[in-house]
């Protein structure tokens, strides 16, 4: 079991690109999410105007692209080129892309891989419809599984660990005030292969990336990995 991941989700035009590398110095565990959709400028500020992801190159940020609506919707079937031209010239920035479709219920369900085969794919579903991402294990490029049941919503909602070998990540209600709690459940209780957390709403005040609560969260979680750690080698 390894803690690979911790994702903030969510950086705006107000955010500081400078300081999200000093965190990332810091906390190499980091992973900065930039939502897109197709209208994105009207979803309100937590999602980043595609122009502004030429701010983001030779940072060396690690990066995850999070696709919602009907964008997602279209790139699971493979239509990537109806995303953002921005968006699309900006792709290699991104180790990870993730697919929101947490409520698509295809039948039989599709996936389709990446445009280059390279940057890890994660599906977004719900502990009560993982469809999509069960029948995505013939793509060629690597997949993974978000448990989401808020949808960045900010909801506080139970952990259900996925029994599995598989990458999975966990979602639903972190904030600085439970991440704690619930990051040394999920290191207590994920048996199998790695797993990452991830926040949006937890991270936000007024409705902006807070970078404040990113760096309480990471100094939390940090104490947390190495109290567990301590404690599983006797000290």
């Amino acid at each position: 079991m390894r803690l690979k991941h911790i994702t903030f989700t969510g950086i705006d035009s107000k955010t500081d690109i400078e300081a999200l590398q000093d965190i990332q110095r810091q906390y190499p565990i980091a992973e900065f999410g930039v939502l897109t959709s197709y209208h994105w400028y009207e979803n309100g500020n937590r999602y980043l105007d595609p122009q502004l992801l030429c701010n983001l190159r030779e940072r060396k940020l690690n990066l995850a692209l999070h696709i919602c609506g009907s964008a997602a919707h279209d790139a699971t079937g493979g239509y990537w080129n109806r995303i953002n031209f921005h968006t699309l010239r900006n792709f290699y920035l991104f180790n990870r892309v993730q697919l929101n479709v947490a409520n698509r219920n295809d039948n039989p369900p599709r996936l389709a891989s990446t445009p280059d085969n390279r940057t890890e794919l994660i599906v977004q579903q719900t502990p009560g419809n993982t469809s999509l991402y069960e029948h995505s294990t013939w793509l060629s490029g690597k997949v993974s599984m978000l448990l989401d049941e808020s949808g960045g919503r900010g909801i506080d909602t139970p952990l259900e660990v996925w029994p599995s070998s598989d990458k999975i990540g966990y979602a639903g209600g972190f904030n600085p005030d439970n991440v704690g709690d619930k990051l040394a459940y999920l290191m207590e209780n994920v048996c199998q292969g790695e797993f990452w957390i991830d926040m949006e709403s937890g991270v936000r005040t007024d409705d902006w990336f807070d970078l404040d609560k990113v760096r309480r969260v990471l100094a939390i979680c940090s104490e947390v990995i190495r109290d567990l750690h301590m404690e599983t080698e006797g000290v």
